[in-house]
């Protein structure tokens, strides 16, 4: 792949956008569906009443907590998918954001999923030094939250993940924090979440991300964590917990995780020498990334040397796998910070993976030295080609788009509210508003977060 640049120019909207139913900063702070659809017609105007249409009985489907490709990372984009899948858009975001209640905590991160089975997409916010939040779709009347539904329990919380953990048929919530323990938030199946578990209980360390994956292949979503913490008596080792079926972890046993001190912020599952057993690549923070191949009984070995280019040193904050230039490999998209404190900002990379190994592709990412934080790799304009959503902190956020293999800067097709640099460090997709194209929601640390509704 390699990029060339591209003036986008947006051609006037005449038709009316058809609404069907609805750090980071340091190391102390810290694939998604890519079937190809028809382009739908551009010409499509902001929607004046800004609202969201209720959506008729099975129109779209509960959240899709394991993607067919297997990749449920932080870098996944199918958890909000319709129960069929997203069916193109045009990639031109209108703002939704007077949908949301205002917020002036420090929301760090989101997920989509329809959490009380009504067939529309909920939104669980990570709140951290706060109680985190989940904000139902009620259609037309926009997100609110619903008393009791969810605990009143202040977290240093940092990531979130929905995934059914017991097999009932409904999507749960794993919350990581910093310095505190993981917590399990089982769904009565009407969005309404208890504590179940707490698990890690004495870690001492900064637990930016956490991943699902079945790491010992007997069917259960397991969780990596990526841990960093030098100045700590675990040095941000790197941790794995695996699920018993119930929706209970414990940590793998001991060796299962090779020791490598790192300061780690993500990681992602991807089964990467074709063996059938899924591995762990992790994204770190001034130090090479690691790559811990499985052999087959969730105990890994660190072949990093083996699949990753030498030398490739870069300040890594989130990283998500998709086939990025149709070539029938999984390829994996790395956000970036930069050091210092602030962070300058860091040109994030593209590794595509080649004949056992990965890549590294300069060319072919755009050149904005931002601190990213969080990354989605999702199609949003139905081409075929897996497109790239970017969180940064105190910057704009960035789309780019994926044309035949070229990565291009559309970030104009975002709202002119996005135009205003923030300080994002999570951001969830989903089928917010029911016509089937992917939606993108951006957090914002001390501000109401962004709603940006594709349009058709």
């Amino acid at each position: 792949m390699r990029v060339r640049p591209l003036s986008l120019t947006l051609a006037v909207l005449t038709a009316t956008l058809g609404l069907t139913a609805c750090g980071g900063g340091g190391k102390k702070r810290s694939s998604s569906n890519s079937t190809a659809a028809p382009v739908q017609s551009a010409g499509t105007t902001a929607p004046t009443s800004g609202t969201l249409p209720t959506v008729p009985s099975g129109q779209i489907g509960g959240g899709i907590s394991n993607p067919a490709g297997g990749n449920t990372s932080s870098g996944s984009a199918n958890t909000g998918a319709t129960a069929g899948g997203y069916q193109g858009g045009t990639g031109v975001f209108v703002d939704a954001s007077n949908l949301l209640p205002n917020s002036t905590d420090r929301d760090w991160g989101a997920e989509a999923g329809d959490f009380d089975g009504d067939g529309r997409i909920d939104i669980a916010i990570v709140v951290n030094q706060g109680a985190s939040r989940i904000l139902f779709n009620n259609g037309a009347a926009g997100f609110s939250e619903r008393a009791g539904h969810f605990p009143n329990l202040s977290m240093a919380a940092s990531d979130v993940r929905a995934v059914d953990i017991d097999g009932d048929g409904d999507l749960d919530l794993i919350f990581s924090a910093n310095f505190e323990p993981v917590r399990v938030f089982k769904n009565d199946g009407t969005g309404r979440f208890t504590l179940f578990q707490e698990f890690d209980l004495n870690n001492d360390a900064y637990t930016y991300k956490l991943v699902l994956g079945d790491a010992n292949g007997d069917g259960h979503q397991d969780v990596f964590l990526a841990r960093a913490g030098q100045n700590t008596p675990s040095r941000g080792q790197n941790k794995l917990f695996l699920n018993d079926g119930t929706g209970t972890f414990t940590e793998a046993p001991a060796g299962s995780i090779p020791p490598k001190f790192d300061d780690s912020l993500n990681a992602t599952f991807l089964d990467v020498n074709g063996d059938g057993h899924v591995d762990i690549i992790v994204a770190n923070f001034g130090t090479p990334h690691t790559v811990l191949i499985n052999n087959g009984t969730g105990r890994f070995v660190d072949q990093s040397d083996v699949w990753l280019p030498p030398g490739l040193t870069r300040y890594g904050t989130a990283i998500a796998q998709g086939d990025m230039n149709r070539d029938g490999k999984i390829d994996l998209f790395i956000c970036n910070e930069g050091t210092g404190s602030p962070p300058p900002g860091e040109k994030n990379s593209l590794l595509l993976q080649s004949v056992g190994r990965f890549i590294d592709d300069p060319a072919a990412v755009p050149s904005d030295d931002e601190a990213s934080f969080a990354v989605r790799l999702i199609d949003v304009d139905g081409d075929g080609w897996l497109d790239v959503v970017v969180s940064n902190l105190r910057a704009v956020q960035r789309l780019y788009m994926n044309r035949n293999g070229v990565l291009v800067d559309a970030t104009a097709n975002f709202p002119a509210v996005n135009n205003v640099p923030a300080n994002s460090r999570g951001l969830t997709i989903g089928d917010f508003n029911g016509d089937l194209a992917p939606d993108i929601l951006f957090v914002r640390s001390g501000a109401k977060p962004m709603l940006f509704l594709n349009t058709r």
